[in-house]
C-alpha cells in the first residue's frame, strides 16, 4: 500500500509538493504564536520596565530611630537584607542611605523659611545630611570625597549658592542636635548622570524644586543633598534619631522572570510585612505591572486569534487543494474499486496521498515557524519559559496538522463514498444543498459579529474583536463569489448575441467550473485580510511616528547641564554657528498649569520636525515668536565707572545704600558690580570688571538700589527716601551707556516677574533718574530697572488656553519667572508639550526673566544632517550630555509595546495567507492542465481558431485572479470603514490632535 501511495505522488509531484507547501505554512503559523506571544510578553515586560518614570519602578523603605551597634553601615546593610526579604523577589538593584533633614548655614546671619535672603556672608538651604552608599563613585569632585566624622561635600548648585568651596566650613543645625554642627566642606561633587537611577531613586538627593518663599537671588534648585561619611553618624549623629533608606529599582527581569500579577501580590503582602518590621514601604510599581499586565492580555488574546484565522485559511486552502486534486483521482479511486479493493483499503491509498505530505510539511514547520518567531521578536531567554514555548509549539503544529488532516478527509469523503459508474463519469456531479446553507449560516454568524464589535467592543474587549475582519472577509467573500459566478452565468448569452465566442467561453468556465467560486472566495478573502492587515499595521506605524515626533520634538534631542538658560544659548550657537543643525530649548513643566517650552526661534524652522497639527509654519512661528527688538547694551572692560547723583529724603543713619549694575557673562553667569556706599550729591564710583573685560563684553540685565544696615551686611531693596540719577557709565575709559539712551525713558523697563516695582524710571534732562517707590507691599519687592532689549510683553503661542483670565493679565510661568505674555494663536498641539502648554522665544524669555536660571529640562535639539562631531562640539563648549532620545528610537518603543506586536502577527498572518492563496491556485492549475487541454483541444478539432483558443485558455484564470483582487479591495475597504482599527495602536488611547 505504501509503495501504491508513493507511485501516485511521484505522479501528482506538483501537487504533493504543493500539499507539503501548504502544510508547512499551516504547521510554521501555529508553531510560531507560542514563541512569538512568549517572546513577545518578554520583550513588553522589558520596555515598559524601561520606559517608565522612575518613581513607578522602583520601591523605597525608611526606617528611622537611633544607630543601633554603634555602626551605621551595618544597619544600612541589615536594612537593605531585611527588604529583600520582604519583598522576596530578585530583579532588583538596591541602593541605600541614612540621612538627617536640617539646615546648613554659612556665615553669621540666618534666613527663614529656609531661604536665604541674600546677604553676602548668611546663606542657607534645606539640604539633607547624607551618608548614600557609594556615592563617590557616582560623583566627580573639586577637592575629594568626605571620610572623616566632621567632613562633607555640598554639590555644585549648593555650592554656588553658598558661595563655598573645598576648605570652608558651614554649620548645620537640625532637631535633636543639641547644637549645631561645624562641618569642613572638603569637595564639591557633581553627579556623573543626575538623571541616572541611583540619583533618581531617592527624591532628596537632587532638589527638583525651588525652596519655599525663595529669595529673588536663588534661580535654581539648591537644596541638593550635603555627602558625608558613615563616620559622621557612627559618632556626632549616634544619638540623633536619623532616617534610614533602601531604594530598589526594578530591573526588566523582575517582570520577565515574574507573572505580573505575582509581582502585584508580592508588593501588597510586602507593605503589609514592612510595616510589622517598623518599616515604611512606599511604591508605585503597581503602575508598570498594570501596564505590563494589560499588554500581555492583549498579546496573548491577539496572536492566538490571528493564528487561528490563519490556520482557518490553510485548512480551507488545502480543503481545495485535496478536493481539486481528488478530482484527477476519481477515474483512479474508480477503478480501485472496480478491482474489489476494500473500503479501509481504498481509505488508506486516497488519505495517505494527503497524510504523507501534511506530515512532511509538519516536520519542516516546526523548525521554520521557530525561526520566523525568533526573527521578529528575538529569542527568549528564561529557560523555563524557553521549554514551555517548545512543548506548546509542538502540541499547536500537531493541531494544525490535524485540522489539515481532516480538512483533505473532508474533501475525499465524497469521492469515496460515490459509486464506480459516478467515480467513471468525466464530470462530478452538481454540489448539495447543505453547503449553500453553510455559506448562509457563516454570512450571518459575519454579520452578528461585525455588529456586536462596533457596538460593543471596547478597551481590552476589543482584543475578540480581532476575529472579525477575517470572520467577515470569509464570510462575504463567498457571497462576492457568488455574485461572480452569477454574473459569469448572465454574461454567456450576451457575449454570444454579440459575436465574443471567446468572452463566452471563459463565462462559461466561471459559471459552470466545479469549485470556482470556492476558489474566487480565498482569494477575495485572503486579498481583503492582507489589505486591512497592511492599512492597519501602516495606520498604527504613522501613528507611532507622527507621536514620536511630536514628543520628541527633533530627529534627535539631547538633554545637557548647563549653568543657566543662556549658557546653554551661548554654547549651542558656538557649537553650531550657522545655525544650520542645532537648537537651544529649555523645557519647563512644574510651572503651575503651564508646560512651557522655550525654544531658539531663529534656528525652529531648520531644527524642528514640524507638524502640520502646529497649526501655523515653523517659519511663521518663528517670526512670531522672534520679532525685530532693540539690540542689548553691551558692557566691555575690567572696570567700570558711573557718575551719578544721589538725594536722601528720607534720613536712616544705620544703613548704607548701594547701587547693583547687574550683568550677563558671555557664559551666562550673573555679574554684579556694587558700586557705594552712596553719598548725598554727585559722585563717580568704580568697581572691578574682570569677567567683562574680553570681547563680546558682558550684557546689562539691570540697575538695582540696594541697602544693608552696618552690623548685620544683609543687602535687600531700598526703602523709600532715595532718589538716584545715573549721568553716565563708562569701561576702560569708553562710554558703556551714552546720555541718550540714559535720558530716554523709552528704552527702560521694569520688571515682568510679577513681583512689585521697588524703583520708579523717569526722565531727567541729564540721565535716568531712578527712586525708590513711597509705598512698599509686603513680599518680596523687585529691586531693578531693565534696559529694553526684547518685546514686552512676551509674545506667545498656546495650545488650548488653560483657564479663563482677566483680559491684561495673561501671564506664564517658567523656572522662576511669572510674566506677562501676549498671545499672538492659539494652535491645536505644540511640539513636545502635545495640546497643552506654551512656546516662547528662548532668548527673549532670558532676556526679560532676567533671573539667570536654568529650567528643568535643557535641551539640544538636533536634525537629521547635524555632524557626526555635533556631541563633541557641545562638550567642548561646556555641555554635559545626560540624555539622548530620538524620533526613532521612541517610535521603535512604542512598536514594542502589545498592540503593535499584536498587529505586527495578524499583518504576518495575512501574509502567509496569501502565500496559501497563491499555493492552492498553483494546484488548482496542475489539476486541471490535462482536463483543460482536452477541453480546449476538443474545441480546436470543432475548427476554433488557435487565437482563439489561446485566449480562453489564458482568460479563465486571469480573470478569476482580476475579479478576485478587486472584490478583495472593495471587501477591505467595507471593513477599514464600517470596522475601523479594532485594535488601537496606543493602549493609553492617544490620537492625534
Amino acid at each position: 500500500m505504501l509503495a501504491l501511495v508513493l507511485a501516485a505522488l511521484r505522479a501528482r509531484r506538483v501537487q504533493a509538493l504543493t500539499l507539503v507547501l501548504l502544510s508547512t505554512l499551516a504547521a510554521a503559523a501555529a508553531a510560531a504564536a507560542p514563541w512569538y506571544v512568549l517572546a513577545s510578553t518578554e520583550r513588553i515586560a522589558t520596555r515598559h520596565v524601561e520606559s517608565a518614570p522612575i518613581q513607578e519602578r522602583s520601591l523605597e523603605a525608611i526606617g528611622e530611630g537611633v544607630v543601633e551597634g554603634g555602626s551605621v553601615e551595618a544597619q544600612l546593610d541589615a536594612t537593605a537584607h531585611l527588604t529583600q526579604r520582604i519583598v522576596g523577589l530578585p530583579g532588583f538593584v538596591t541602593y541605600t542611605e541614612a540621612y538627617l533633614s536640617g539646615q546648613a548655614t554659612t556665615g553669621s546671619g540666618k534666613s527663614s523659611g529656609g531661604a536665604a535672603t541674600g546677604g553676602t556672608d548668611a546663606r542657607s538651604t534645606d539640604s539633607q545630611l547624607v551618608a548614600r552608599t557609594d556615592a563617590c563613585t557616582h560623583a566627580t569632585f573639586e577637592g575629594r570625597c568626605p571620610a572623616a566624622a566632621d567632613e562633607v561635600a555640598v554639590s555644585y548648585r549648593t555650592a554656588r549658592w553658598l558661595r563655598v568651596k573645598a576648605g570652608d566650613t558651614l554649620s548645620y543645625a537640625a532637631s535633636g542636635l543639641p547644637r549645631p554642627l561645624e562641618l569642613k566642606i572638603v569637595g564639591v561633587y557633581r553627579p556623573d548622570n543626575a538623571n541616572a537611577p541611583f540619583w533618581t531613586s531617592n527624591n532628596d538627593l537632587v532638589a527638583k524644586s525651588l525652596p519655599t518663599s525663595a529669595a529673588p537671588e536663588i534661580t535654581e534648585p539648591v537644596d541638593d543633598a550635603m555627602l558625608s561619611a558613615p563616620a559622621l553618624f557612627d559618632k556626632s549623629l549616634a544619638t540623633v534619631s536619623i532616617r534610614t533608606a533602601v531604594d530598589m529599582v526594578a530591573q526588566p527581569s523582575l517582570l520577565v522572570d515574574n507573572a505580573p500579577e505575582d509581582v502585584a501580590a508580592r508588593m501588597a503582602g510586602a507593605t503589609v510585612e514592612a510595616g510589622n518590621n517598623r518599616l515604611t514601604l512606599n511604591t508605585q510599581l503597581p503602575a508598570t505591572i498594570d501596564k505590563v499586565e494589560r499588554d500581555r492580555r492583549l498579546v496573548s488574546l491577539g496572536v492566538p486569534v490571528g493564528a487561528f484565522q490563519l490556520l482557518v485559511l490553510c485548512w480551507f486552502a488545502l480543503y481545495l487543494a485535496v478536493k481539486y486534486t481528488g478530482e484527477e483521482r476519481r477515474p483512479d479511486i474508480g477503478l480501485v474499486k472496480l478491482r474489489g479493493a476494500t473500503r479501509l483499503r481504498t481509505w488508506a491509498l486516497v488519505s495517505g496521498q494527503s497524510a504523507l505530505p501534511m506530515l512532511a510539511g509538519a516536520v519542516l514547520g516546526l523548525p521554520i515557524g521557530y525561526a520566523a518567531a525568533t526573527a521578529v521578536t528575538g529569542t527568549i531567554k528564561d529557560a523555563g519559559v524557553n521549554a514551555q514555548a517548545a512543548e506548546l509549539s509542538v502540541g499547536a503544529a500537531a493541531v494544525a496538522v490535524l485540522g489539515a488532516l481532516l480538512a483533505a478527509l473532508l474533501a475525499e469523503r465524497r469521492a469515496l463514498s460515490s459509486s464506480v459508474s459516478e467515480l467513471l463519469r468525466q464530470a462530478s456531479a452538481r454540489s448539495r444543498v447543505w453547503r449553500d446553507l453553510f455559506d448562509l449560516l457563516l454570512v450571518a454568524l459575519a454579520i452578528v459579529a461585525v455588529w456586536q464589535v462596533k457596538n460593543r467592543a471596547s478597551g481590552d474587549v476589543a482584543g475578540l474583536a480581532l476575529l472579525a475582519p477575517g470572520l467577515a472577509a470569509l464570510a462575504f467573500a463567498l457571497v462576492a463569489a457568488r455574485v461572480i459566478t452569477f454574473s459569469a452565468s448572465r454574461m454567456v448569452e450576451g457575449a454570444l448575441r454579440h459575436g465574443h465566442p471567446a468572452r463566452a467561453l471563459t463565462a462559461i468556465y466561471l459559471a459552470r467550473r466545479p469549485g470556482v467560486h470556492r476558489l474566487a472566495a480565498l482569494m477575495i478573502a485572503t486579498v481583503a485580510l492582507l489589505t486591512t492587515s497592511a492599512l492597519t499595521w501602516n495606520t498604527g506605524r504613522v501613528a507611532g511616528e507622527t507621536r514620536a515626533q511630536m514628543e520628541v520634538g527633533a530627529d534627535r534631542v539631547l538633554t545637557v547641564r548647563a549653568e543657566n538658560r543662556l549658557a546653554l544659548l551661548t554654547a549651542v550657537r558656538a557649537a553650531d554657528p550657522g545655525g544650520e543643525h542645532a537648537m537651544a530649548a529649555v523645557e519647563s513643566v512644574r510651572s503651575g498649569n503651564d508646560r512651557v517650552l522655550l525654544v531658539d526661534s531663529p534656528r525652529l524652522a531648520k531644527v524642528a520636525t514640524w507638524r502640520p497639527e502646529y497649526g501655523l509654519s515653523a517659519e511663521r512661528t518663528a517670526a512670531l515668536l522672534h520679532p525685530e527688538a532693540p539690540a542689548p547694551i553691551t558692557v566691555t572692560g575690567g572696570d567700570l565707572s558711573v557718575d551719578l547723583t544721589t538725594h536722601f529724603t528720607t534720613t536712616e543713619a544705620s544703613r548704607l545704600v548701594y547701587l547693583d549694575v547687574v550683568l550677563a557673562d558671555p557664559k551666562g553667569a550673573r555679574v554684579a558690580a556694587r558700586l557705594g556706599p552712596l553719598a548725598e550729591g554727585q559722585q563717580t564710583l568704580k568697581a572691578p570688571l574682570p569677567g567683562c573685560a574680553a570681547a563680546p563684553g558682558c550684557r546689562l540685565s539691570s540697575l538695582q538700589i540696594m541697602q544693608t544696615t552696618q552690623d548685620q551686611k544683609i543687602f535687600f531693596a531700598a526703602r523709600p527716601g532715595v532718589d538716584l540719577t545715573v549721568h553716565a557709565m563708562t569701561a576702560a575709559g569708553r562710554p558703556a551707556l551714552s546720555k541718550e539712551q540714559l535720558v530716554d525713558r523709552t528704552r527702560w523697563r521694569l520688571g515682568v516677574n510679577g513681583n512689585p516695582p521697588n524703583l520708579i524710571a523717569g526722565p531727567a534732562a541729564d540721565g535716568l533718574q531712578l527712586s525708590v517707590a513711597p509705598i512698599r507691599s509686603s513680599g518680596i519687592s523687585d529691586p531693578g530697572v531693565y534696559p529694553i532689549d526684547t518685546p514686552a510683553p512676551l509674545t506667545s503661542l498656546r495650545a488650548t488656553k488653560l483657564q479663563t483670565r482677566l483680559v491684561g493679565d495673561q501671564r506664564v510661568s517658567f523656572g522662576s519667572v511669572s510674566m506677562s505674555e501676549q498671545i499672538a494663536g492659539i494652535v491645536p498641539a505644540l511640539p513636545r508639550l502635545g495640546t497643552k502648554g506654551v512656546l516662547l522665544d528662548l532668548e527673549y524669555a532670558d532676556r526679560l526673566g532676567a533671573d539667570f536660571g536654568a529650567g528643568e529640562s535643557l535641551q539640544v535639539w538636533l536634525n537629521a544632517g547635524a555632524p557626526a562631531d555635533i556631541v563633541k562640539r557641545l562638550q567642548d563648549q561646556g555641555l554635559l550630555v545626560l540624555g539622548d532620545d530620538s524620533i526613532a528610537g521612541v517610535t521603535k518603543q512604542y512598536a514594542s509595546f502589545g498592540p503593535p506586536l499584536t498587529l505586527q502577527f495578524m499583518l504576518l498572518s495575512a501574509m502567509v495567507g496569501l502565500i496559501l492563496a497563491i499555493g492552492t491556485v498553483s494546484v488548482v492549475a496542475a489539476v486541471e492542465r490535462r482536463p483543460r487541454a482536452r477541453e480546449l483541444g476538443a474545441l480546436r478539432a470543432q475548427g476554433a481558431p488557435a487565437r482563439l483558443v489561446a485566449r480562453v485558455g489564458r482568460e479563465g484564470y486571469l480573470v478569476l485572479a482580476i475579479t478576485s483582487l478587486v472584490f478583495g479591495l472593495i471587501l477591505a475597504a467595507v471593513i477599514r470603514a464600517y470596522i475601523g482599527d479594532v485594535l488601537p495602536y496606543f493602549a493609553d488611547g492617544w490620537s492625534k490632535p
